[in-house]
């Protein structure tokens, strides 16, 4: 069920849909502080905190963090002083975070995240991934960790939990756990679609997040595959829209929640435009048909070959 997210939530009016999450209404639509954002520090941290406020001044109310990208507490301030300038609520923001240091423990983490964020709960706390970043398993199995996130739920620290760069192999060793995880945090882009993967959280009520939606235009391979390449510059000159904008209303029309990232007041207002018009079924179909038509390829996790294939299409998660 999608929801206009209420306009006087924002000075900007801006109207995010939501979908429900559990107990908690998500945002679709995220604003992620990781891999541009960082060890932010100095002047980076300025424009960290310059840039999330006023991706928030713009609309914007879901926040995508992480241990990994190790600027909670410059992330941590800009949320607080922000709800201090506007009156807002914290329970007007959906703020995710992830943890890596499995071998800690999820509850060990996560009460250092929110102290040093400054925060008493997350909405959404996810599992970063089923791998070090080492290319290597957790010392513990996913079961033991999925053991304590559930164990971290209950405590109330955390709203809802869930999983980031899980495969379906993954997410079966835990298929029987009392509590099912909510999200998989992945990937995801024309080249990059996992339809199987896709497929499979659906069945299972597991919602799918995708980071890099727009990656094929700041990564800069868009242009390796002329017919997408042409599919998306046709829907975007029939809709109104930009190559950017285009493609995250693909992984929205998909299915999927995308998670962005801009430092430009104007980029993030044409973010938040993207609810008001909409691809057409053919145009999304399109977008998905070329892309499988052009080599499947990741951009993140690429060092961890044990765990995802160097060709994609390989995958389990990419099979239909």
């Amino acid at each position: 069920l999608l929801v206009p997210w209420p306009p006087a939530l924002a000075l900007q009016d801006a109207m995010v849909p939501t979908l429900r999450l559990g107990a908690r209404e998500m945002p679709v639509l995220g604003y992620g502080v990781g891999t541009a954002w960082y060890k932010a520090s100095g002047d980076k941290a300025q424009a960290l905190k310059a840039s999330l406020q006023m991706a928030l001044d713009a609309g914007v109310r879901h926040i995508d963090d992480a241990e990994m990208y190790q600027n909670e507490v410059v992330t941590g301030e800009a949320i607080r002083q922000w709800l201090a300038r506007t009156g807002t609520k914290r329970e007007e923001l959906f703020i995710t975070n992830k943890f890596i240091d499995v071998d800690k423990g999820a509850c060990a983490v996560c009460d250092e995240l929110l102290a040093k964020t400054g925060l008493e709960y997350f909405d959404l706390f996810l599992v970063h991934s089923c791998c070090t970043t080492n290319d290597e398993a957790f010392k513990k199995s996913l079961p033991e960790i999925w053991e304590e996130m559930m164990t971290l739920h209950k405590s109330g620290k955390v709203k809802e939990i869930g999983v980031s760069n899980w495969r379906i192999c993954d997410l079966e060793s835990i298929k029987d756990a009392p509590i099912q995880p909510c999200c998989n945090q992945v990937e995801a882009h024309p080249f990059l679609q996992q339809a199987g993967l896709l497929e499979y959280c659906k069945k299972r009520n597991i919602l799918v997040t995708c980071y890099g939606p727009q990656a094929p235009l700041y990564k800069d391979f868009l242009q390796s595959s002329p017919e997408l390449c042409a599919v998306v510059q046709q829907a975007a000159k029939r809709a109104q829209l930009n190559e950017g904008q285009v493609l995250l209303r693909w992984a929205y029309q998909t299915g999927r929640v995308p998670i962005t990232t801009t430092s430009k007041p104007e980029r993030m207002q044409e973010y938040l435009k993207i609810f008001e018009s909409e691809l057409t079924d053919s145009e999304v179909a399109a977008i998905s048909a070329a892309g499988l038509r052009a080599p499947q390829r990741r951009v993140y996790w690429t060092q961890c070959p044990k765990f995802f294939a160097k060709d994609p299409s390989t995958e389990p998660e990419s099979a239909l």
